[in-house]
């Protein structure tokens, strides 16, 4: 259901964007025919390689053995909440596509998956491979959605000030383990 509100959201804000910079593109308004400049919004996202990661925000994260698909990014930030850069990291593993990000927030509570559903299912595991530091994990479940489940792990490193997460999306994750996956993202810091 939120996930419907804040896609309404966003259409009404589209719309209004829309209307006000006049998405007809460089057409002449009140008699001008000199011409316009089109403005686009800057993307905060860019693509980045995994040395370029480590050093935007110094995270514990490594591609898993056999993933395929690899893709590093970075979302600047411009807060002031003293959060950094937040580092994403995309790829494919036993047909699923993941999601893991990492950010220097120092806050326990920083949430920084994207996710926003209103989670069915919430339990707390420990993390061996991430110096036991505990992660909480989230399951979305809906039968009737074309994506039918959603996972999410997060977990904070007090040690380092950094937040985590781990998300993905499928038909079906009945019996998935994502704790499993977890372990496998922990590279030591570079």
């Amino acid at each position: 259901m939120r996930k419907k509100k804040i896609f309404a959201a966003a259409v009404i804000l589209g719309l209004a964007v829309c209307m006000l910079g006049g998405c007809g593109g460089n057409q002449p308004q009140n008699g001008d025919t000199s011409g316009g400049e089109s403005v686009q919004i800057a993307n905060p996202m860019r693509d980045i390689t995994e040395g370029e990661s480590h050093k935007l925000c110094n995270h514990s994260l490594g591609v898993p053995e056999n993933a395929k698909n690899a893709a590093w990014s970075a979302i600047e930030t411009d807060s002031s909440d003293n959060s950094g850069t937040l580092v994403q990291l995309n790829f494919d593993l036993d047909n699923n596509s993941y999601t893991a990000r990492a950010q220097k927030t120092d806050n326990p509570d920083a949430d920084i998956s994207g996710m926003y559903y209103e989670w069915s299912a919430k339990n707390i595991m420990s993390l061996t491979n991430w110096k036991q530091i505990k992660g909480t994990y989230y399951r979305w479940f809906d039968k009737s959605s074309s994506e039918g489940y959603a996972d999410l792990c997060t977990w904070y490193d007090a040690e380092t000030g950094i937040s985590y997460s781990l998300s993905v999306t499928a038909d079906d994750l009945d019996g998935f383990d994502l704790q499993a996956i977890v372990e496998y993202l922990y590279a030591p810091e570079k």
